[in-house]
């Protein structure tokens, strides 16, 4: 499966863009945001022992290595983007709203940061978190469901850091502020509904 085995005229329907889609993988930021959203995840959904069947419901003699779940994930937000930006291009002055799992939007390198690439900031993209828990925002399986219940939206991860090109992740360096590239915003705008912030401060 995965890649390799996805006929091209298939890959086009979902990669539009394969030098945009490229492109997009190689930035530091992404290198950050995979490591935190998708590796976590990966480990999540091994540790759950749901690796051995395939969205299409293809049974595994093993677990699926992390290379096809990765391009999996990819080819998942990447396709979803892919259609959400051909129908506003399609349908200039239209609105789409997209509801989907926190981990295709959250830290911009989802759905919403492949939109962006693709609509060349020509069209508004805006993402939207709505009752955001601890656990949405820490890699998966890296909280207890107590400690979920128990923190309140205080304790929520409002940003990623990611570091500048040429600086080594198992380097001292990492530490220093000059050696921050930047931050992933968790999302352009969060909202919390009172009975949300009542349920998770006491």
């Amino acid at each position: 499966g995965g890649f390799p085995n996805l006929p091209r005229d298939r890959m086009k329907k979902y990669i539009t863009d394969p030098s945009g889609f490229a492109e997009f993988a190689r930035k530091r930021s992404y290198k950050t945001y995979v490591d935190y959203v998708v590796s976590p995840s990966y480990d999540m959904h091994k540790n759950l022992g749901i690796l051995r069947t395939t969205i299409t419901g293809q049974r595994l003699e093993e677990d699926m290595p992390f290379t096809r779940f990765f391009s999996g994930r990819i080819l998942w937000d990447e396709g979803m983007a892919s259609a959400a930006h051909t129908w506003t291009e399609a349908n200039p002055g239209g609105l789409l709203i997209g509801l989907v799992g926190a981990d295709h939007v959250k830290f911009e390198d989802g759905i919403t940061g492949r939109y962006g690439r693709m609509a060349k900031g020509e069209k508004a993209n805006i993402s939207v978190i709505i009752n955001p828990s601890l656990i949405d925002t820490r890699p998966s399986g890296s909280v207890s469901m107590a400690a979920n219940d128990s923190s309140g939206a205080d304790q929520i991860t409002l940003q990623l850091r990611y570091l500048k090109e040429g600086v080594d992740p198992d380097s001292p360096e990492v530490r220093l502020p000059e050696s921050t590239g930047g931050v992933l915003a968790l999302a352009d705008y969060i909202v919390m509904s009172s009975t949300q912030a009542v349920a998770t401060s006491s």
